[in-house]
């Protein structure tokens, strides 16, 4: 018999975040996110985005033994933007077992129904920066530290309760170019652009210019991904909870700004040392020696993520994109990275899908949100 028990203290919270690590303990492509992060989210002192969301979370336990998880979010602000009255489904992850995922998706469909909700959709997070999406394809490759992952089975799954297919994301990985002369034809059709249109690249050399940036950045992001799927607009307090929260682990070489001159931000790509097998030795745990390895990690690596793509949508016609694609191999090419994982990319999302076009670049995975209408 499958009980849920609701968390609502700190150490079921800890439970919460740790049991998907149990769950994919001898699984080699699962990368855990750091654990303070991910128990933060869940926090309602510490995650902004409760200031206009509801969120409950559930344990599936068995003969004492914890079986599975579920979280379930209200985003006011998004609902009032999309016109919907939608609940979503996060942080699902279970054992392979039927009466278990009934019961986590019977709990969350029953509070949908209490709150007047008229479909559920997920895996989706409080905003469009946290884990969304779940793996489709691509179990064979080893995952990144800021993405979902699960089990196969999870479709089957899924399916039998009912959900379908809302959108699909891809993601893509890049073989890097080892010197700037391998693009030497897009770097060319960059200057061309940044002439045409009198824009420039910001450096980000100093802390102080990385904090510059990076306030434009996110405020960016609201401009940039205001038509992308059931975003929500991010306010100042959770713009710089982001920014506090990746701050450290931040590239500044591959940081791409790009202003007009007037000294607007109209598009930026963030990239990031990949720590995702770091954090995996320590179970995402910094202390007491985490700390150790991701910084070791952070000083020596090859591997790196392209976390942030965005461009406004006024220089989406110009050939601007080509700017943000040269500047990010510049970036590669001066940290000497080897390859870069992106983060998921919508399969709709044609302008930023075309920057992989002008580099050695393939579709690694993808991942789908799903949906039920009650």
């Amino acid at each position: 018999m499958v009980e849920l028990q609701e968390v609502k203290t700190a150490k079921q919270r800890k439970e919460f975040v740790s049991f998907v690590t149990e769950l994919y303990r001898d699984d080699p492509n699962y990368m855990p996110a750091m654990f303070s992060d991910a128990l933060a989210s869940m926090t309602p002192e510490k995650n902004k985005a409760f200031n206009f969301c509801e969120a409950r979370f559930w344990l599936a336990k068995r003969d004492g033994k914890t079986v599975g998880r579920i979280g379930a979010i209200i985003n006011h602000r998004a609902n009032e933007k999309w016109n919907k009255n939608q609940m979503r489904f996060w942080q699902v992850d279970f054992i392979d077992d039927a009466e278990v995922s009934s019961a986590l998706f019977e709990v969350v469909e029953n509070w949908a129904k209490e709150k007047g909700c008229t479909e559920i959709a997920g895996p989706l997070g409080f905003t469009d920066l946290d884990l969304e999406g779940m793996l489709t394809d691509g179990f064979d490759e080893r995952g990144i530290f800021v993405t979902y992952y699960n089990h196969p089975y999870y479709l089957t799954h899924l399916d039998n309760l009912g959900y379908e297919k809302d959108v699909d994301w891809v993601e893509y990985q890049i073989k890097c170019p080892g010197k700037k002369e391998d693009y030497a034809r897009l770097t060319h059709m960059s200057d061309h652009c940044l002439k045409k249109f009198n824009l420039h690249l910001r450096e980000v050399k100093t802390s102080k210019d990385l904090d510059r940036v990076a306030v434009d950045v996110m405020k960016m992001i609201n401009t940039a991904y205001k038509d992308l799927y059931e975003t929500s607009e991010l306010d100042e307090e959770q713009q710089a909870a982001y920014v506090k929260s990746f701050k450290p682990v931040i590239d500044k070489r591959t940081i791409v700004a790009l202003y007009d001159e007037n000294e607007n931000i109209v598009g930026f790509t963030v990239a990031i040392s990949d720590i995702s097998k770091a954090l995996k030795r320590c179970d995402g745990r910094l202390f007491p020696f985490g700390w150790i390895g991701l910084l070791k990690a952070l000083k020596r690596n090859d591997e790196y993520i392209g976390l942030l793509i965005g461009i406004h949508p006024e220089y989406r016609n110009k050939g601007a994109v080509t700017i943000l694609m040269n500047g990010l191999l510049d970036g590669f090419v001066a940290a000497g990275a080897k390859t870069a994982r992106m983060c998921p990319m919508l399969e709709d999302n044609i302008k930023v899908m075309g920057l992989m076009k002008v580099v050695d670049s393939w579709i690694y995975k993808r991942r789908r949100s799903f949906i039920k209408h009650l």
